[in-house]
């Protein structure tokens, strides 16, 4: 069993998940979503196992060229420890596993990351690794999806601050990795493998590169503070990290590459404590905290249940929030009305509710007024919409990234918050006992009122 849990490369596993919990943290924090442990559990352990599957099919891809080496001859597969069809079918039954876990644990989008990573990884990234030096700047890419696919885990979308969290990482990457290219350019080269150090063996190129990227990044690193993720103890914290590896990197043809790979090592994490530790000073209070920003409605026209033409020129000017129900509903529908109904009584008259139908086939306007009435909808505050059914569909998982629900009528359990200019300011989940309150805020944070 030993051997087996080697191609797992555990080491490098624990850093994958590290990076996936931060996005995951920040996902919950973004959009306001409810925290479950069992989203987070199935996310880790999906991504604990496609991570593994698809470290061990790199082992069976690269098994030839790893016995050419004195850093991974010892590995199973070259030492003769299993067998290469083992460690194949090994690799594939843990990453369909990883696959199927994190799509139906926490989100087809997540499953689907994970599956773009491993492709990249294994059809792209290894192969070109023994014909070109820019495989690095490939293999960046899929390194630097885990914090992409905590968010998506958590959220149900990608923003900025997802974006951010991967721009961090992939410019960790190289310094990080030509550091070990540097150290190890004499087996690289043995197993024709075509690292920049391999292929420009002066080593100029690599420490120029690498300081390059280790300064690239400090500039990156800072921008959670511009997005509101963290407050300034982190930007002190990010600052200093920055300088110290861009420092380092900096020293590698006089200090070794070595010093430049501990940097590394310790920067991650450290920068990665620097964000948690930014978020608990800074708080969330609604004096000190801007919304995030993340993306705008298009336009839409429906049916209210008036019967009467209703376009998102009505919506203009105004804060809004938005649900998606049907009124045949016994899940969370009831909740969302409840919910819209409260805000409906909480918030000042400017304020606008929207409840699209998921069902317009069924939910025709009578049916929607009918619906209204029993939660006490204000006709001039409160619009229930239908239409047509590709068009509502559109909206819903296009506009406003819903529909993770895996049912018949694909609806979701959170409410929209949108402001004046139609620009999508957050997600608010009716699992929360306290999300009442968090969306009168965020509300109040709109209108000034």
């Amino acid at each position: 069993m030993k051997p087996y849990i080697e191609l797992t490369k555990p080491r490098i596993t624990w850093l994958i998940l590290m990076s996936t919990g931060i996005g995951y943290f920040f996902g919950l924090r973004q959009l306001g979503v409810t925290f479950d442990w069992m989203v987070l559990l199935h996310m880790l352990v999906g991504t604990g196992l496609m991570t593994s599957g698809t470290a061990a099919l790199n082992q069976w891809y690269e098994r030839v060229a790893d016995g050419k080496m004195l850093r991974t001859k010892l590995r199973p597969l070259p030492s003769g420890q299993i067998g290469s069809l083992g460690a194949f079918w090994f690799g594939v039954v843990l990453s369909l596993l990883g696959y199927l876990e994190l799509g139906w644990g926490a989100n087809w989008l997540t499953a689907n990351l994970g599956l773009f990573t491993l492709a990249t990884y294994l059809f792209i990234y290894t192969p070109l690794k023994q014909r070109s030096p820019h495989s690095t700047t490939v293999g960046a890419v899929p390194g630097a999806m885990p914090p992409l696919m905590g968010f998506a885990a958590a959220a149900g979308t990608l923003t900025a601050e997802a974006w951010v969290l991967f721009g961090i990482l992939f410019l960790w990457q190289f310094p990080h990795f030509y550091a070990i290219a540097w150290m190890y350019r004499e087996d690289y080269a043995k197993a024709g493998i075509q690292m920049l150090p391999v292929v420009e063996p002066d080593g100029i190129s690599t420490a120029r590169r690498s300081f390059w990227c280790a300064l690239a990044l400090v500039p990156v690193s800072l921008l959670p503070v511009a997005l509101s993720m963290t407050g300034w103890l982190y930007f002190v914290m990010a600052l200093g990290l920055g300088g110290w590896f861009a420092y380092a990197s900096a020293r590698m043809r006089a200090k070794g590459a070595r010093s430049v790979l501990l940097t590394s090592v310790m920067y991650l994490p450290l920068l990665y404590v620097a964000l948690l530790a930014g978020c608990s000073a800074t708080g969330r209070t609604a004096a000190s905290r801007t919304l995030p920003d993340l993306y705008a409605v298009p336009q839409f026209a429906f049916i209210n249940e008036q019967g009467q033409p209703f376009s998102s020129n009505s919506l203009k000017g105004h804060v809004w929030v938005a649900d998606f129900i049907f009124t045949e509903c016994t899940g969370p529908c009831p909740r969302l009305s409840t919910l819209m109904a409260k805000v409906q009584e909480a918030t000042p008259a400017p304020v606008k509710l929207v409840s699209f139908t998921v069902d317009p086939a069924n939910d025709l306007p009578p049916v929607l007024a009918a619906y209204g009435k029993r939660y006490s909808a204000q006709p001039e505050r409160w619009t229930f919409l239908t239409g047509d059914a590709a068009d509502l569909k559109r909206v819903r998982q296009e506009a406003f990234k819903l529909g993770e629900m895996e049912t018949a009528l694909n609806h979701s359990t959170r409410a929209v918050l949108v402001d004046k200019d139609m620009r999508i300011r957050g997600f608010y989940d009716t699992n929360d006992p306290e999300v009442l309150p968090k969306l009168a805020a965020d509300i109040k944070l709109l209108t000034g009122e």
